[in-house]
C-alpha cells in the first residue's frame, strides 16, 4: 500500500471514528429531545382534561340552578305567595357555583323581571344581550353560554352568561332565564397552573371571542381571534387534539392542546412555550455536545496531522508529475494559437486512421492555407499576421464543436482538421462554414482581390484500408488545396482520396 494510500484510510478511518461518536450522540440527545416533548404532551392534555371537567362541572351547576328557577316559576300559584317566599322558591340554589353572579328572571320584553340579588335591578332592560336574543329567535337553543360582557349591575364586572329559554305553556317565548359566571372564575382557575414564564391558557367560544386568558389581560376579553392561526387550527380539528402555533396575542410559538367543552360553544386551549419545552433538554445538549466535539476534533486533528507528514513526503513528486503534465500539454500545443501542433495531429491522425479501418468508417481532413500571408506580413508586419493566425485558429474552434474533431497548426500559416466519421457533404460543410468565419472577421488586406484576409481549404474524404498509409488524406487534400488556390483563392475544393478533385 503506497503512503498516500494509507494516509487516506487513516484519515478516513479518523474521520469515521469521529462521526460514528457524533452520530451516536446526536441519537442520544435526540431521543431525549422526544422524550421531553412526550412530557410535556402528556402533562397538557392532563391540565386540560382537568380544567375541562372543572368548568363543565361548575357550568352543570349553574344549569342546575337555572332549571330550578325555571320549574319554580312553572310552579301553580306561585303569583300568590310572598315576594319572600317567592324569592326563596327560584333563587335557594343559586349560590351553590363557584363565583355566580346575579341569576335573572327576564321577562318577553327583555326587561329583568325577577333577581337573585333582590329588587334593585328589577326593571332593567337587557334585550340587546346575545343571548337574549338568541333564545328570542332559537326555541331550541337549549343552554346557551354567550359572549363575554360588562355588567351593568355589578359595576361593569366582566362576566360571561349561562342561559336557558323561559317557555310558556303553549311553548311560546315568555323571556330568559340567565346566570352571569363572573370570569374572575376562569382567572383564579387558570392562576393556579404553572405553564413557565410564557405559556399560556385560553377559553374561546366556537366562534372566536375570547372568554379568559392567563395571562391576564383586561383588554383582551371579548377579542375576536377567529382569524388567527390558533383559532384555525382548533377549529379545523376534532373535539380535542394538538398542534405547534404562534400566538396572535404575543406572536409566542407554542405546543398547544386543546379540548372542546361537552356540547357547549367552547374550547379550552393550553399553550406551553416550544422554548421552554426544550429549555432543559437544550442545557443537557450543550454540555454533551461540547464533549463529543472536543473528542471529535482531538481525533480529527491527530488523523489530519499525520496525513500530512505522509502527505509532505510526496508533495514533491505530485509537484514534478503536475509539471512533467504541463509540460506534455505544452509540447502537444502551438504556443500561438492554442491549437495541437503538427506533432500530436500526426500522433491523432494514426489513431483515428486505425480507428476507422477497425470501424469500416469514414475519415475527412481539411487542409487550411491564408491567402497570399507573405504578402500580408511585409505589408503589415509579423505582429498583425500572428493575429491573423490567432483569428483563423478561433474560427476553426468555432466550427468544429464535436469532442472527437482535431483541428491543429500544420505550420506556418497552414491549418489542418481531421473529422473522423464524416462523409464528404460534412467535411464541405465544414470548410465552408470555417471559410465564411474567417472571411467574416474582416480583416483588412490590401494584396490580395477580396480587400481582406481569406483563407483556401482542400478537403479529402476515405475509407481507411488496411495497408494504406494515413499520408494518403494529407496528400488528397494537398492537392485539393492547390486546386483551391488555382481556382481564385476563399474558396473550398476537395476529392474522395484516389478520386479526381471535385
Amino acid at each position: 500500500m503506497s503512503p498516500a494510500v494509507a494516509a487516506r484510510w487513516l484519515m478516513l478511518t479518523g474521520m469515521a471514528l469521529a462521526l460514528g461518536m457524533l452520530a451516536l450522540g446526536t441519537v442520544v440527545l435526540l431521543q431525549a429531545r422526544d422524550v421531553a416533548w412526550e412530557q410535556a404532551k402528556q402533562a397538557s392534555s392532563n391540565l386540560v382534561t382537568a380544567l375541562e371537567r372543572d368548568i363543565a362541572r361548575n357550568i352543570a351547576t349553574i344549569d342546575l340552578s337555572l332549571d330550578g328557577v325555571i320549574a319554580a316559576l312553572q310552579e301553580p300559584g306561585i303569583d300568590q305567595i310572598t315576594p319572600e317566599l317567592r324569592h326563596k322558591a327560584m333563587f335557594d340554589r343559586a349560590t351553590t357555583a363557584e363565583h355566580l353572579g346575579a341569576v335573572l328572571v327576564l321577562d318577553a320584553e327583555g326587561r329583568v323581571a325577577a333577581s337573585s340579588n333582590g329588587s334593585a335591578s328589577e326593571g332593567v332592560i337587557l334585550a340587546d344581550r346575545d343571548y337574549f336574543r338568541t333564545h328570542q329567535h332559537q326555541p331550541n337553543a337549549g343552554l346557551y353560554v354567550g359572549h363575554p360582557f360588562r355588567s351593568r349591575l355589578r359595576n361593569g364586572d366582566p362576566s360571561v352568561s349561562v342561559s336557558r329559554r323561559l317557555p310558556s305553556p303553549d311553548g311560546q317565548f315568555q323571556g330568559v332565564v340567565m346566570a352571569a359566571l363572573r370570569i374572575a372564575y376562569f382567572a383564579d382557575l387558570f392562576d393556579r397552573l404553572d405553564l413557565g414564564a410564557k405559556g399560556s391558557v385560553a377559553l374561546l367560544r366556537t366562534d372566536g371571542p375570547l372568554i379568559a386568558r392567563a395571562p391576564f389581560n383586561p383588554a383582551d376579553i371579548g377579542r375576536d381571534l377567529s382569524r388567527g392561526e390558533v383559532f384555525r387550527q382548533i377549529l379545523g380539528g376534532g373535539p380535542a387534539g394538538t398542534f405547534v402555533a404562534t400566538s396572535t396575542l404575543d406572536g409566542v410559538e407554542r405546543f398547544y392542546t386543546y379540548r372542546r367543552i361537552g356540547s357547549l360553544p367552547l374550547v379550552l386551549s393550553l399553550g406551553v412555550s416550544v422554548e421552554e419545552i426544550y429549555d432543559a433538554w437544550w442545557r443537557k445538549a450543550y454540555a454533551m455536545g461540547s464533549i463529543l466535539v472536543v473528542l471529535c476534533a482531538a481525533i480529527a486533528a491527530l488523523s489530519f496531522l499525520f496525513r500530512r507528514a505522509i502527505l509532505g513526503r510526496i508533495a514533491a513528486e505530485d509537484a514534478l508529475r503536475q509539471a512533467a503534465e504541463e509540460l506534455s500539454v505544452m509540447a502537444a500545443t502551438d504556443g500561438l494559437t492554442g491549437l495541437a501542433n503538427r506533432r500530436h495531429f500526426d500522433a491523432r491522425l494514426d489513431e483515428e486512421w486505425r480507428r476507422a479501418i477497425r470501424g469500416s468508417t469514414t475519415l475527412s481532413l481539411l487542409l487550411l492555407d491564408a491567402d497570399c500571408f507573405k504578402a500580408f506580413n511585409d505589408r503589415y508586419g509579423h505582429l498583425e499576421g500572428d493575429e491573423v493566425l490567432v483569428g483563423i485558429a478561433r474560427s476553426i474552434r468555432r466550427c468544429v464543436r464535436r469532442p472527437a474533431d482535431a483541428g491543429a497548426r500544420y505550420g506556418g500559416e497552414e491549418f489542418v482538421v481531421l473529422l473522423p466519421e464524416t462523409d464528404a457533404a460534412g467535411a464541405r460543410t465544414i470548410g465552408e462554414a470555417i471559410r465564411a468565419a474567417v472571411e467574416a472577421l474582416d480583416i483588412p488586406h490590401a494584396d490580395t482581390p477580396f480587400g481582406h484576409v481569406t483563407v483556401s481549404i482542400g478537403w479529402s474524404c476515405c475509407y481507411p484500408q488496411p495497408g494504406q498509409a494515413p499520408a494518403l488524406l494529407i496528400t488528397e487534400a494537398d492537392r485539393a488545396l492547390y486546386a483551391a488556390k488555382r481556382g481564385g483563392r476563399n474558396r473550398v475544393a476537395g476529392q474522395m482520396a484516389g478520386l479526381a478533385a471535385a
